[in-house]
């Protein structure tokens, strides 16, 4: 790809779908101006896209994800109707007190303590699977994570499919018209905002916690300060646009690595010890998350350029994970790589993501059950349909393959 590579064509279907390509003919000139995309929950056709530098350099996006006085993460989806997500959209110090309090709700305990009912799900899942070829995103990808999140939240099961729908609505992987991107953002508001008045009336009237997420966090108090009702409807649905889109590919993309390297689905199977090497190598490698915005406070140089105060910038995560001044290589699939877990595809900084560990554990069980369950994982007969809708998550939609040996 010619080092002239325009910025604003970054957004287009083509590069979105293999998007690496691009960042190595832009690299050298990070910051890059012209770039224009929309945030989440913006309803493209609708708002304005936001227009930011691209930052691609690991040291430059490392440097600005840490600069968190100098460059803002509030009111990036400013002058639409999109609802603010719940940590994501605050600075310091009220993010650290929302965080503060949040943490005491959803706990690496409280994780943990999920496995057995992630393993079942697996296993329900994967006894599910007809015989011959399959699609492992519609049938294993996308509905542990959102399956997850209602047993999470303690909402009935019946809630999955909707939690799917309004994810890929809000994260913009999914092309619709407006109106319909728009109803479906109000039709999850409503839904969450209904769910947490109720667990509130309910708590308010003496009722005891239930183990569930939601009263726990309309319960969880730090210094003193507990979070409002506003506060617990934004994090569950931040954690369901959020954990069930982006855990969703980052399974698939899981997935889609193991089908490129029978070998290593080979090693995992004598050695369930590399499984974590093996997540951190591909969330490297191919990690979903691509970009976040970022505005600047203050007039700051970075590369030897002047950022404006009040100019946007897109933290490029995925562009610094294979800047070869940081992985030699990058390119290159490597489970012995020793750096694989300084990716940044969970963020970096005060925002590194809550939901990683749950994000961890829900493919780790995935892997586990496939490779409990059959001898190898073969490409289908067709090829995988990338994800082209949107530069916020690099995966595929469809993912072909055939599972063999599958036991019982």
């Amino acid at each position: 790809m010619s080092t002239q590579f325009p910025p604003q064509d970054l957004a287009t279907a083509n590069v979105i779908a293999n998007p690496y390509p691009a960042y190595d003919a832009l690299r050298a000139q990070s910051p890059v101006s012209g770039y224009a995309d929309w945030p989440p929950g913006t309803v493209p056709g609708q708002d304005a896209p936001l227009k930011a530098w691209a930052l691609l350099q690991h040291a430059h996006v490392v440097a600005a994800s840490k600069d968190h006085v100098r460059f803002s993460s509030a009111n990036f989806q400013q002058d639409t109707g999109a609802p603010s997500l719940m940590l994501v959209n605050h600075d310091d110090p009220e993010h650290a007190a929302l965080r503060k309090i949040v943490i005491q709700a959803f706990t690496m305990k409280r994780v943990r303590e999920l496995r057995p009912h992630v393993e079942q799900v697996v296993a329900d899942l994967i006894n599910a699977l007809p015989g011959g070829e399959v699609d492992l995103v519609s049938t294993l990808c996308a509905p542990l994570p959102a399956r997850l999140m209602v047993r999470l939240l303690g909402l009935p099961n019946d809630m999955a499919d909707p939690f799917q729908r309004w994810a890929n609505a809000f994260m913009l992987s999914t092309d619709m018209p407006p109106e319909e991107r728009n109803q479906s953002n109000i039709d999850m508001v409503r839904y969450f905002q209904g769910i947490v008045a109720e667990r509130a009336a309910r708590l308010h009237a003496g009722a005891e916690p239930s183990g569930d997420l939601i009263d726990a966090l309309l319960t969880a108090e730090a210094d003193g300060e507990k979070l409002t009702h506003d506060e617990v409807w934004r994090f569950c649905f931040t954690l369901v646009v959020a954990g069930s889109e982006t855990t969703m590919y980052y399974a698939a993309n899981c997935l889609n690595m193991l089908l490129e390297h029978p070998e290593v689905f080979a090693q995992l199977q004598q050695d369930r010890s590399l499984i974590g090497k093996f997540q951190a190598e591909t969330l490297r490698l191919s990690g979903p998350p691509q970009r976040l915005f970022r505005k600047a406070l203050t007039d700051v140089e970075i590369g030897g350029k002047t950022i404006r105060e009040g100019e946007w910038i897109a933290l490029f995560f995925a562009a610094a994970n294979h800047d070869p001044a940081a992985f030699p290589d990058p390119a290159r699939f490597r489970l012995d790589r020793e750096n694989s877990g300084q990716h940044l595809s969970f963020g970096h900084g005060i925002h590194y993501c809550l939901g990683a560990p749950l994000a961890n554990l829900e493919t780790a069980c995935l892997i586990e059950g496939l490779l409990d369950r059959c001898t190898a994982l073969r490409r289908g007969s067709t090829p995988p349909t990338p994800q082209t809708a949107t530069l916020l998550q690099h995966s595929v939609t469809h993912l072909p393959a055939t599972l063999e040996g599958l036991n019982p």
